[in-house]
Order: C-alpha cells, then structure tokens, then sequence
C-alpha cells in the first residue's frame, strides 16, 4: 500500500465507493476479463463464534454465492486460515475457489520433502504449545497439520496476557522450525514461513487473471492480501480495526448485501 491510500477507509456500500465498483465490474466486463471476489471466512462469510465447529454460513449468503458463482463475468474464491475440510463442509457450494491454510491447500502443490519438514514441525510445537495451554483453562490447539492455532477467546483476562505473552515468546523457537505467526481474533496460527494471505492471493490472481479483485478480510491476518493489491483493486477490511485497506464494511451482514448486489447485476 502506498501512504497515499493510508487514509481512513471509505465504505464500499456507500455512494461514491459503490459506484468506483461498479465501474470497475463494467470494465471487467467489456474486456472479456472476470472479476475476482475473494473472502475470508470466518468474521467475513461467517460470524465469528466461540469454537470453530459451531460456525454456520447464513442460508442467504450462501444462496447468494451459489448464484454469484454462476455468473460468467465473475470468480468467488474463499481464502482462510481453516483446513479444506472445513471449507468443504461449510461452503457446499459448487463453482466457487477454495484456499485453506493460507495457500497450503488449494494452492500451488507441496514439495513432498518440503511437506513432510512442515509436518514434523507442526508436530515439535503441538509438543511445545501444549504446556502452556493446559496452564490456561479454556485455552484449546487446533492442530490442522500443515498449520497449528491456538484458541484463547474463553481464556479469563486474568490469565490471557501471560498466555499471551509465552505464546509470543515460543514464537522465536518456532521461527528456528520455519513458522511465523498470524493473528486472527482471539487466536495465534503458527504457519510455515513463507505462507500468508498475501502469498495465496497472488497464487489466486495468477490462476484466475482477473481485471480487477475485490478481497474482503477482518483480521490482522489478512492485511497481507490487501498488500498484494493494486491502486484499480478493492481491498476491504470487514468489521472495525486498524488496517491499510481502503474500503471497509461493517460486517458480515454487508459482505452479504455487497454479494447480493453483484447477483442483480447480472445481466
């Protein structure tokens, strides 16, 4: 993001905003290009909900990905941090892209060497972390086996910070494995080095070629995605916080209003 485009976020909905999009889908159109809408999925298709396998997409929402995805002028991709198990489960919808693990799964294929390094250490730290979640009651690992999470949304706030705080200091031994850390809500993703939201749309753009992109995502973790973008692209930051993005949305409920927009443009 260049410092020019650091300015408070306009709201993609709004007047103004909504017409650059238009616009930009026309464009898309004309050329014969498609548009690529690629979403997070959990606080951005999904409300965010205190274990992962409570998680429901609303039936609408899910209505209006199955007709977006129909439309020749356009790609739906979801992009997550969750395995592609869970995409699969969650998003039965056909004819949409999906990219779990920040491109680990749906991306480029594995190097077998380099798949049983990334293993081996998910492994290693599922031994490290466990320690120190089971001195933090409520916390839980989500061991996903090219990635390793861990939960702390129903840790007290008593205990949260020094959780916290062992979890960043482990962060340098993980780095000696080939893992950095992500931050998502209330939950810290160890991920290969190398892998972030970033990485896996451009994996996204390369494959699609799209005109023009729009990438909606609510967490820290998905800044990079809104890095890989360009000055024509619509990166949008979904729910409060600070982000680069440029355009934002109050939540989940707009994301589904912004896919039912595209659904009557069919035509």
């Amino acid at each position: 993001m260049t410092a020019a485009r650091r300015r408070a976020p306009r709201r993609l909905l709004a007047d103004g905003a909504w017409e650059d999009a238009e616009a930009s889908l026309a464009r898309a159109a004309r050329a014969g290009r498609p548009a690529l809408v690629a979403l997070d999925f959990d606080g951005t298709l999904a409300p965010i909900v205190s274990r992962p396998d409570r998680v429901r997409v609303p039936s609408a929402t899910l209505r209006s990905l199955r007709d977006a995805s129909k439309l020749p002028w356009l790609r739906i991709a979801a992009l997550s941090a969750r395995p592609m198990r869970d995409l699969a489960r969650y998003l039965p919808v056909t004819g949409i892209l999906r990219v779990a693990q920040y491109g680990l799964e749906g991306g480029d294929a594995l190097d077998p060497k380099r798949l049983r390094a990334i293993r081996a250490g998910v492994d290693a730290l599922h031994g490290w972390i466990e320690p120190l979640a089971a001195a933090a009651p409520g916390a839980w690992i989500e061991d996903k086996r090219l990635t390793i999470a861990v939960h702390y949304r129903d840790v007290a706030p008593r205990h949260r910070g020094a959780l916290v705080r062992r979890l960043r200091t482990l962060a340098a031994r993980a780095e000696r494995l080939g893992f950095h850390v992500e931050r998502g809500r209330r939950v810290l993703d160890f991920v290969p080095a190398g892998y972030d939201k970033g990485r896996a749309l451009r994996m996204l753009r390369r494959r699609v070629r799209p005109a023009v992109t729009f990438y909606f995502g609510d967490t820290a973790g998905d800044e990079p995605a809104f890095a890989a973008l360009g000055r024509r692209d619509f990166p949008v930051r979904v729910g409060t916080g600070p982000t680069a993005a440029p355009y934002r949305v109050r939540g989940p409920e707009e994301v589904a209003r912004f896919l039912r927009a595209l659904v009557s443009k069919r035509r």
